[in-house]
């Protein structure tokens, strides 16, 4: 599935078969890096000794070789807001282009340009003049223009290759409807109307007012950062909770966090199933830190598609398919809106020759547990796995265990998927229901909660023994997959 596309054709999306390609160049094709984070060590020279180029080098490796025409960098370039912290980003950018020429740059300060009065960045530059020469919120302007070389502008336009391009700072004197207005003075002289899409470029998303003021739009589309969730989840492409009047594409962290989300209508949990509970009963947040992910994203603008690759660029590869947004859309629900591309997702789905397995385990908690092994759902090309949902059942079926756990290789790129794509969950065996016998069942979901066949296996303990060999057993639905009161799976 490595060249699978999600691909639209008038108005509807489908599916491409892997190694498809569109039959014509690009008109332009810019890269976007989002919340790199760089932070300065404490000698207010070097890089902090914990963080590392290498995954910066790597996408600006792979915009250089794609032959990028425009650079996006959507925010939080410096973590502390260390000028020196830009720096380091403009060194990159050197050495990936050179000191002259190279890609056009479309970049915006995130919140964390401004954090230069944090204690770490005074304790570095304790006195007052160095702090002014050293910290970006003292005079960001005045910074901004000497890293870059261009000039600061709380909201600006710029035009590559025939394409408009609408940027905003993060800044207290900026409000985004500025941006807006920028849009609206500039439409008439750009014939910014029609088909061919322009670009809004924001750290943080714009919210209703401002999307509602640029409705006459469905051709613009919005860009931010800020959250870091990754792009591994079809989520991230907003367009119904964001207004319905163009779509907004947050996009990952080129950091460590690949954050995920799936929500309680998503998996069989009646709580958000993105939220780690600890065992006191609190919220331990919603990072899939297993598998890093460092991520990137490359636009491709044609006549009349416009192709968005999600790419990781810290062991590389692509989350998966390449979403694509048909500029030909008529009259029809937008491609983009959760219900068509819930149609366009399809289901994850085991192999044939899937099996779990179970076995005893020595818990680093304060219970022993069972470890239930799932093999990667890559049955079905057109769909990457994004989660499982699991159901343990004992001998009474109403007292029944559900979880639900994120693939390992969800932020992984694909062909680099950890142990062979192989999930692993430990379960103490207090969770577990009460039964000589137990049934393990799992069905694979999607980020946008569209399931797969679930596969299951029989469990029994025998004294001396860690476990009895599991004898899998496949349950093949003759309708539709759902999620029935009860949360069993059907």
């Amino acid at each position: 599935m490595s060249g699978a596309v999600a691909f639209g054709l008038g108005g509807r999306v489908f599916a491409a078969p892997p190694g498809w390609k569109p039959p014509k160049k690009p008109n332009l094709v810019f890269g976007i890096l989002s919340d790199t984070h760089l932070m300065v060590e404490w000698d207010g020279k070097s890089l902090y000794r914990t963080m590392s180029f290498s995954y910066i080098r790597n996408a600006l490796k792979l915009f250089r070789d794609r032959g990028i025409d425009a650079l996006v960098h959507l925010g939080d370039a410096a973590h502390r807001g260390a000028v020196r912290e830009l720096e380091f980003h403009r060194e990159l950018f050197e050495e990936a282009f050179g000191k002259s020429g190279g890609p056009a740059k479309l970049f915006v300060a995130g919140n964390h340009e401004w954090f230069g009065d944090c204690d770490r960045i005074r304790k570095i530059w304790p006195d007052p003049e160095a702090w002014k020469e050293h910290a970006l919120c003292a005079d960001l302007p005045r910074h901004w223009e000497r890293v870059w070389g261009e000039k600061y502008e709380g909201v600006w336009h710029k035009e590559v290759k025939g394409y408009h391009f609408f940027g905003r700072h993060w800044d207290d004197k900026v409000d985004e409807m500025e941006q807006a207005n920028l849009v609206l003075g500039k439409a008439g002289a750009l014939s910014l109307k029609g088909k061919k899409p322009f670009f809004i470029l924001s750290h943080k998303r714009n919210h209703f007012k401002c999307n509602h003021a640029l409705r006459e739009f469905p051709n613009a589309v919005a860009f931010c950062g800020h959250w870091h969730q990754s792009n591994a989840d079809w989520k991230t492409i907003y367009y119904d909770s964001f207004g319905g009047f163009f779509p907004t594409i947050q996009c990952g962290a080129c950091r460590y966090d690949g954050q995920n989300t799936l929500s309680a209508g998503e998996g069989l949990f009646k709580v958000p199933a993105d939220v780690d509970v600890s065992v006191e009963g609190k919220e331990q947040g919603w990072h899939n830190n297993k598998v890093p992910s460092r991520q990137a994203m490359i636009v491709n603008v044609y006549d009349d598609m416009v192709v968005f690759e999600r790419h990781e660029v810290g062991e590389g590869g692509k989350l998966g398919p390449d979403w694509i947004l048909p500029l030909d859309r008529g009259t029809g629900a937008h491609p983009f809106s959760k219900a068509e591309l819930t149609k366009t997702i399809g289901s994850p789905e085991f192999g044939r020759s899937a099996k779990l397995s179970v076995e005893a385990v020595k818990s680093q908690e304060r219970d022993d547990a069972v470890r239930l092994s799932i093999p990667l759902a890559d049955g079905n090309p057109d769909s990457r796995v994004y989660a499982y949902d699991v159901v343990v059942v004992g001998e009474d079926p109403k007292a029944r265990l559900f979880k639900s756990v994120y693939w390992e290789g969800v932020n992984a790129g694909i062909g680099h998927e950890p142990q062979d794509g192989v999930t692993t969950l430990d379960i103490p065996k207090s969770e577990l229901p009460a039964g000589d016998s137990l049934t393990f069942a799992v069905r694979p979901l999607s980020s946008l909660g569209t399931r797969g066949r679930a596969i299951a296996t029989k469990y029994a303990p025998i004294p001396g023994r860690s476990t009895r060999s599991p004898s899998s057993v496949r349950t093949v639905p003759t309708r539709p997959s759902t999620t029935s009161g009860s949360g069993e799976i059907s």
